[in-house]
C-alpha cells in the first residue's frame, strides 16, 4: 500500500509541476499578445510510463513532453511573397513621385517653356525690328535651354537619392543574414539536444519576412532545422551557419551590388533582386533612363529644327542666320547641354531679306510649334511629345500607388489571418488559464488527501 501511495504522491507532484508549467506558458502567450511575429505556444502533455502494482498497471504522473509552436507553413510563405511585392512597390513610390514633379506639365514646366518660347517668336513676328521683342526671344531661348538642363539635372538627383538609399540598406540586409546564420546554428543545436527553439524560430521567420521585403529573398527549411536563404536567381545568401554578404561597388556615380564570397565576387543585376532593391533598380535603371532618352530626343529635335530654320533667314547685319542653339553633337546627352549660340539681338534672323520689317523667317520658326516630326514618331509636335513623356511617368506613378495600396491591403489581410491562426487569442488564453488553474488546485487537493492517507497509515503502525 505504501508503494501505491508513493506513486500517487508522485502523480500529484508531477501534476502540480505540469499545471504550473502550463500556466507559465499561458502567461508567456499573454505577455506576447502584441509581439510582432510571435507564435502561440502550447504545452504538449505526456503521461509518465505506468508501473506494475500487483495485477494492475498504474500511471505515475504527467509531464510537459514538449512545447508546441503554432505555425502555418502555407500562410508564412504567402506573407513572405507579399512582403516582397510590398517592398518593391513601396520603394518606388518616393522616386516616382519626385520624377512626376520634375516631369510636370503645369506652370514653370518644360511644356510651359515651349509655349513661352514660341509666344516670343509670335510677338517678334508682329514687330520684327523691335528691340524689346528681340530681347524676349533671346531670353526665352536661354530659359528653355536652362529648363532642359534643369530637368535633366533633377532626374540625376533622383538617381543619386536612389543610390544613397541602396547604400543605406546594405548594412541592414547583411546584419539580418548574419543573424539568420547564427539562429540556424542555435536552433539546430537546441533541437538536436531535444529542446524547443520556438522563440528563435519566431525571430528567424521575422527576419526572413524582412529580407523578402528588402531584397526578395526566398528560403526553405532543411532536415536539421536550418534554413537556406537565396536570391531570386538562386544565388545563396545563407547556407547552414554561413552567410554570404552583399557589397556595394561603384560605377561612376551609380552603385551596384556584388555577392561577396570572400575569394571572389559575383555582380548582381536587376533580375537577381526583388523587394525594395528591385524597385529602386527599376526606377534607376529603366524608368529614368527611358525618360532621359526621350528628353534627349526632344532636345535634339528641337535644337536641330530651330537651327535649320534660323539658318534659312538673314539677321539685321545682313548675314545668313547662324545656329540659334549650339547644335548638339548627337541625341545622347542633348538635354543636359542645350545652350544658346547667338548672343545679340542683331543676330536673330527674323526675316529672309535682313530688312527690319521682314518677319517671314520668324513666321516659319513659329510654324515649328504645330509641326509633327518624324524623329518624334511622326505623330507628335514638340509639346505633345513632352506631354507623352509626362503622361508615361504619371501613369507609372498612378499604377505604383494603386499596386502599393493593393499589396499592402493583401499583406494586412494575410497578417490578420496568420494572427488568427498562429497568434495569441486572449480569450483562448484566459480559458486555458482557468483550466490549468483548476488542474493546479485539484492536484494540490489530491496531494493533501494522499498526505492525510499517509498520516493515517503511520498512525495505524503505532
Amino acid at each position: 500500500m505504501g508503494g501505491g501511495l508513493n506513486a500517487a504522491l508522485n502523480s500529484g507532484r508531477t501534476s502540480l509541476q505540469t499545471n504550473q508549467k502550463a500556466i507559465e506558458i499561458t502567461g508567456l502567450n499573454v505577455a506576447n499578445v502584441n509581439t510582432e511575429g510571435y507564435s502561440r505556444q502550447t504545452p504538449n502533455l505526456d503521461p509518465y510510463p505506468s508501473l506494475n502494482f500487483g495485477d494492475f498497471f498504474i500511471g505515475t504522473g504527467v509531464t510537459v513532453g514538449s512545447v508546441g509552436r503554432s505555425h502555418d507553413v502555407f500562410l508564412d510563405g504567402r506573407i513572405k511573397e507579399k512582403s516582397a511585392d510590398v517592398g518593391l512597390e513601396s520603394s518606388m513610390a518616393n522616386p516616382l513621385a519626385e520624377l512626376e514633379r520634375v516631369i510636370g506639365v503645369g506652370d514653370g514646366s518644360l511644356s510651359d517653356e515651349f509655349d513661352q518660347f514660341f509666344d516670343a517668336w509670335r510677338q517678334l513676328s508682329t514687330n520684327p525690328g523691335g528691340e524689346v521683342e528681340r530681347q524676349m526671344v533671346l531670353q526665352r531661348g536661354e530659359l528653355i535651354g536652362n529648363a532642359f538642363v534643369n530637368v535633366y539635372n533633377e532626374t540625376q538627383q533622383v538617381v543619386k537619392n536612389i543610390n544613397t538609399t541602396i547604400v543605406s540598406k546594405i548594412d541592414g540586409v547583411n546584419l539580418r543574414l548574419d543573424e539568420i546564420a547564427q539562429l540556424n546554428n542555435r536552433i539546430s543545436s537546441l533541437e538536436l539536444s531535444g529542446q524547443d527553439a520556438n522563440s528563435d524560430r519566431d525571430r528567424r521567420d521575422l527576419l526572413l519576412k524582412e529580407l523578402s521585403g528588402q531584397i526578395g529573398a526566398t528560403s526553405f527549411e532543411t532536415s536539421n532545422g536550418t534554413v537556406s536563404v537565396q536570391l531570386a536567381n538562386g544565388m545563396p545568401l545563407v547556407e547552414g551557419t554561413k552567410a554570404t554578404y552583399i557589397a556595394a561597388t561603384y560605377a561612376g556615380t551609380d552603385v551596384n551590388l556584388d555577392l561577396d564570397f570572400g575569394t571572389t565576387t559575383i555582380p548582381l543585376d536587376r533580375t537577381a533582386l526583388g523587394g525594395e532593391f528591385r524597385g529602386l533598380y527599376n526606377v534607376r535603371d529603366v524608368t529614368i533612363p527611358d525618360v532621359v532618352n526621350r528628353l534627349d530626343q526632344l532636345a535634339y529635335t528641337f535644337a536641330t529644327e530651330v537651327n535649320a530654320m534660323h539658318q534659312a533667314g538673314t539677321d539685321l547685319n545682313g548675314n545668313p542666320g547662324q545656329d540659334f542653339f549650339v547644335q548638339p553633337a548627337a541625341v545622347l546627352d542633348a538635354s543636359s547641354s542645350l545652350v544658346m549660340n547667338i548672343t545679340s539681338t542683331a543676330e536673330i534672323a527674323a526675316g529672309t531679306s535682313g530688312a527690319p520689317g521682314d518677319n517671314t523667317n520668324s513666321l516659319a520658326i513659329l510654324d515649328l510649334e504645330q509641326q509633327q516630326f518624324a524623329a518624334l514618331g511622326g505623330n507628335d509636335t514638340l509639346v505633345s511629345y513632352y506631354g507623352k513623356i509626362a503622361s508615361t511617368v504619371g501613369v507609372e506613378t498612378a499604377r505604383n500607388r494603386q499596386a502599393q495600396e493593393g499589396y499592402e491591403d493583401s499583406l494586412i489581410q494575410l497578417q490578420n489571418l496568420r494572427d488568427g491562426i498562429d497568434g495569441v487569442s486572449l480569450e483562448d488564453e484566459m480559458i486555458n488559464l482557468m483550466k490549468y488553474q483548476k488542474g493546479f488546485e485539484a492536484s494540490a487537493k489530491f496531494l493533501s488527501t494522499v498526505d492525510e492517507m499517509m498520516a493515517t497509515l503511520l498512525t495505524l503502525k503505532r
